[in-house]
């Protein structure tokens, strides 16, 4: 029961993402009521586009960096955009981890590891992970994919570390201050 309690507050918290976005994405001219707009497929489409969302919420940033200058935007938007797609993909990676055994047993044929939910590919190291516990495999069999899925978070972590240094050469102290109250840098 905890466990499921945990679930469906992951799925509130990903829906509360999702419209959001979906507020976002009307305002940016990526479908309104009607579905459509110059995304071409409106919301499903924003929400199945991992680019689309990271670009709008590195747009949304740039008032709060208060970066009026566009050479300094120039300089800053494509290393802000690596950290928010990389933050993204960790996250959205988690939820749809989570929300896989809800959404199969609500008949959404999402495939493994929640594959394609909010255009997330599926994290083939944590899916080798519960097959090897999922199939009651061998010490060793569980053993070694522990290993590689630890391998492969430390990777991602490493990946996103190097991002955030990297923007964080190109910040004032008060655009560092505002990303690390906003989440995007630690």
């Amino acid at each position: 029961m905890k466990n499921f309690r945990s679930l469906l507050g992951l799925i509130t918290l990903a829906l509360a993402f999702a419209v959001s976005g979906h507020k976002a994405a009307a305002q940016a001219g990526f479908g309104g009521p009607g579905g459509g707009g110059a995304g071409g497929g409106g919301f499903r489409a924003l929400m199945g586009n991992p680019a689309q969302r990271a670009q709008m919420q590195v747009d949304a940033l740039r008032d709060s960096l208060v970066v009026t200058n566009d050479a300094e935007w120039n300089v800053i938007s494509p290393r802000l955009l690596k950290v928010v797609q990389l933050k993204s993909e960790n996250s959205m990676a988690e939820i749809a981890k989570m929300a896989a055994p809800l959404m199969a047993m609500m008949g959404g044929g999402m495939g493994a590891g929640g594959a394609n939910l909010f255009g997330v590919q599926p994290d083939r190291t944590a899916d080798a992970l519960q097959q090897a516990l999922d199939n009651n495999g061998t010490l060793e069999q569980v053993k070694a994919a522990l290993a590689r899925f630890r391998e492969a978070k430390k990777q991602k972590q490493a990946e996103l570390a190097k991002a955030q240094d990297a923007l964080k050469e190109v910040l004032t102290i008060r655009q560092e201050a505002a990303l690390v109250a906003s989440g995007y840098l630690e």
